[in-house]
């Protein structure tokens, strides 16, 4: 994301930006906050502090609070089960307002200032590639990615990818579009890595599987008058339109259907329980999604998540994609360091490769030849009261990835 990013004006998918700032975590899930970054255990060992980076404000600034509240609450979890080897857990939260610049200075700040032992967070893929760089390979200390990305050779010893990567959102989700709705699909995506590499593997697929892709452009991340790219779509006459836009999803969409194209349908790897409110019944039913989790998803850890997440966080907050592999990726972190027997970070890094955890989602382990998570992969269907409808579950789908560590 560049420095020309705009706000995202996401409306009616807004969530509570509760006790945001910098963030101690209290012992028991809703329990009291304090505001200082250290704690002092009652066996007066101080404790142990991961860092948050959150896109609070700026283009991403629809993701920030639910990933800011998983991690929260999967901090809360483990201390209220006792912490991780005898010690408790702080949380440190940081807005990088979507910048690059932003997250490498916060993120430093994070670890050299504050002395995390793990940093989590962001979506974008240009604070991502910032972050792991710059500070967490220059600092020796792991990064947890929790959204799914283009995937390719951006990796190595100390990032931890735990969102999907293109064959596992996409090498399922192109042949199941064609059959189900036909050949032709027609892409926009925002002008960054993300979106132009995922529509090249889009476009790879639709050969493979017979498929043709009629039409593929890029946009300003400012984009806000759709008419022009629609009127292109609406002459390439596409069985599926298939977006790969963040901010300014939601009006792409709603000028997209204005135009008459809502017999036309919408594929999306974004179109989650952050979005999908944003529309009314007419336009959000029949969008189709390729994810690794849904707050819908009923079994027993998901349940107890859900129902846990929402007494400390009220019966309207919400947990996404990233969110659930945000809260996945504190769990991961806790393993490891247990699995080490110390809090050396060097040991906890060597302890990852070959991890399982039972998640919300289903279980899901780390990779030990790319510290790449073995990750669910569903395709749901968006229902008219907004629910989603899992349509083909593939189980846990391993990454393919060129990344080495």
């Amino acid at each position: 994301m560049s420095k020309t990013e705009k706000p995202n004006h996401l409306s009616g998918a807004t969530l509570s930006r509760r006790r945001f700032g910098k963030l101690a975590v209290g012992a028991a899930v809703g329990g009291t906050v304090l505001q200082a970054p250290w704690i002092i255990s009652a066996r007066g060992e101080e404790t142990v502090k991961l860092g948050g980076l959150f896109h609070m404000t700026g283009a991403g600034s629809v993701w920030g609070p639910s990933m800011q509240q998983c991690m929260e609450y999967a901090i809360n979890e483990i201390n209220s089960s006792g912490g991780v080897l005898g010690r408790q857990l702080a949380m440190l939260a940081e807005d990088d307002n979507t910048s690059p610049d932003i997250g490498i200075q916060k993120s430093t700040k994070m670890i050299q200032a504050d002395g995390a032992k793990a940093l989590f967070g962001v979506v974008y893929s240009s604070v991502r590639a910032a972050v792991a760089a710059n500070v967490a390979a220059r600092f020796r200390v792991p990064y947890f990615y929790p959204t799914y990305w283009e995937g390719g050779t951006s990796c190595g010893r100390y990032y931890v990818s735990m969102g999907a990567v293109p064959n596992q959102q996409l090498d399922y989700f192109i042949p199941y579009l064609v059959e189900k709705f036909g050949p032709r699909i027609y892409c926009v995506g925002q002008d960054y890595i993300w979106p132009r590499q995922s529509i090249e593997i889009v476009e790879t697929l639709l050969k493979k599987h017979g498929g043709e892709l009629v039409g593929k452009e890029f946009v300003p991340f400012d984009q806000s008058d759709w008419s022009s790219v629609i009127r292109r779509i609406k002459d390439a006459k596409p069985d599926v339109f298939f977006p790969f836009i963040g901010g300014g999803l939601v009006d792409c969409i709603k000028q997209y259907y204005d135009f008459g194209l809502g017999e036309t349908a919408i594929a999306s790897t974004l179109m989650d329980e952050l979005f999908v409110p944003a529309f009314p019944p007419e336009l959000r039913e029949g969008m189709q999604c390729s994810v690794s989790y849904l707050m819908d998803l009923d079994n027993p850890v998901n349940n107890a998540f859900i129902a846990g997440y929402k007494k400390a966080y009220g019966e309207d907050a919400v947990v996404n994609n990233m969110g659930e592999a945000l809260y996945d990726s504190v769990h991961l972190w806790k393993l490891a360091t247990e699995k080490a027997g110390s809090f050396d970070i060097e040991d906890t890094v060597d302890a990852l490769g070959g991890l399982s955890f039972n998640a919300p989602q289903g279980e899901i382990s780390i990779q030990a030849s790319s510290n790449h998570a073995a990750l669910h992969q569903i395709i749901a269907e968006v229902r008219a009261d907004g629910s989603f409808e899992v349509i083909k579950d593939f189980g846990k789908v391993e990454p393919i990835t060129d990344c080495k560590v």
